[in-house]
C-alpha cells in the first residue's frame, strides 16, 4: 500500500510542477491528442500492443529458460523512464544556444545515473530500496507524460483496456511457472513470506496517469477523489491477492479511480 501512496503523492507534485510551469507543452508526447474515434482506436492499439510484446517477452524467457526477454523489458522501461526525466528537467531552464551552461553537466550526471542504474537493477546488483525508489520515480514520471499527453477520452479507455489485459496476465498462472523469479523483477512490492502480492510497474504506471488526467483536466478535487479511490482499490486488490493465490490488481484501482474523470468528462460535455 505504502508504494500507491507514494506514487500518488509523487505524481501529484510532479504534475502540479510541470502544469505550473510556462513551458508545459515540453511534456507532451507526439501520441493522437484528438477526441475522436480514431484516435482513442489508435491509443487503445498502441498501448495494448506494448502490454503485449511484455507478455510475450515473459512467455520468451520461460521457453528458453533464460532471463535475457525479461531484462530487456525492464531495460527499455528504465532508458524511457531516464529519458523522461531528462525532458521533465530541461522545461525549467532556459538554455541559450550556442553555450555550454553548466547545467549540462547535471543532465549528463543524471544520465549516466539513470543508465548505469539498469546494469545494476538487470544484473541484480542494486539492493531492493534502491531499486524500488528507481522503479517508483520512473513509474510516476512516465505516467506523469500519458497523462498529459493523451486526451481524457483515451486515458479512460487505455485503462479500461489495460485491465482487461491484467486479467489475462495474472491468471495466466506465470508465477507458479519456471519464470517465478524472473517475475518478481515486473513487481515493485514483492511478496513476503505472509502476503502473495505484488505491484507491478504497470499498475503504478497507471495509477499516475489517472491522476494526472484528474488533476490536469478537472482539478485538484477531483484528482483528491481519484486518488483516494484508487488506494481503496488498491487496497481491496491486496486483501483478495492474500487470501487467493491469483488477483489482478488494475481492474479494481483503475476502474474506481476513474470514476471521478467519467463524471466530471460527462458534466463537461
Amino acid at each position: 500500500m505504502i508504494p500507491v501512496v507514494v506514487v500518488a503523492l509523487f505524481t501529484v507534485f510532479m504534475a502540479q510542477l510541470s502544469l505550473s510551469s510556462p513551458r508545459n507543452g515540453d511534456l507532451t508526447l507526439p501520441l493522437p491528442s484528438g477526441e475522436g474515434f480514431s484516435s482513442i482506436i489508435a491509443n487503445v492499439s498502441l498501448f495494448v500492443s506494448i502490454a503485449i510484446v511484455a507478455i510475450v517477452l515473459v512467455f520468451l524467457s520461460r521457453r528458453l529458460k533464460k532471463e535475457y526477454a525479461s531484462n530487456l523489458f525492464v531495460a527499455v522501461y528504465l532508458v524511457v523512464g531516464t529519458i523522461f526525466t531528462l525532458l521533465f528537467g530541461k522545461q525549467f531552464f532556459n538554455i541559450p544556444e550556442n553555450s555550454f551552461p553548466l547545467i549540462y553537466l547535471a543532465f549528463g550526471a543524471v544520465a549516466y545515473l539513470g543508465f548505469y542504474s539498469i546494469y545494476l537493477i538487470v544484473a541484480g546488483i542494486v539492493g531492493e530500496n534502491l531499486k524500488n525508489f528507481i522503479f517508483l520515480t520512473y513509474s510516476s514520471i512516465i505516467g506523469m507524460f500519458l497523462g498529459l499527453s493523451l486526451p481524457v477520452a483515451s486515458v479512460i479507455a487505455v485503462i479500461l483496456a489495460l485491465s482487461f489485459v491484467d486479467i489475462f496476465w495474472v491468471y495466466q498462472e506465470l508465477r507458479g511457472s519456471e519464470t517465478g523469479d524472473e517475475m518478481e523483477k515486473f513487481m515493485i512490492v514483492l511478496k513476503n513470506p505472509d502476503m502473495r502480492w505484488g505491484i507491478g510497474l504497470g499498475d503504478l504506471t497507471c495509477y499516475a496517469m489517472l491522476i494526472t488526467c484528474s488533476l490536469a483536466n478537472f482539478g485538484a478535487l477531483n484528482c483528491l477523489f481519484s486518488t483516494i479511490l484508487i488506494l481503496l482499490g488498491a487496497l481491496s486488490s491486496m486483501n483478495r491477492a492474500e487470501k487467493h493465490t491469483y488477483f489482478p490488481g488494475l481492474p479494481m484501482s483503475a476502474g474506481l479511480g476513474v470514476i471521478p474523470i467519467l463524471i466530471s468528462a460527462i458534466i463537461v460535455a
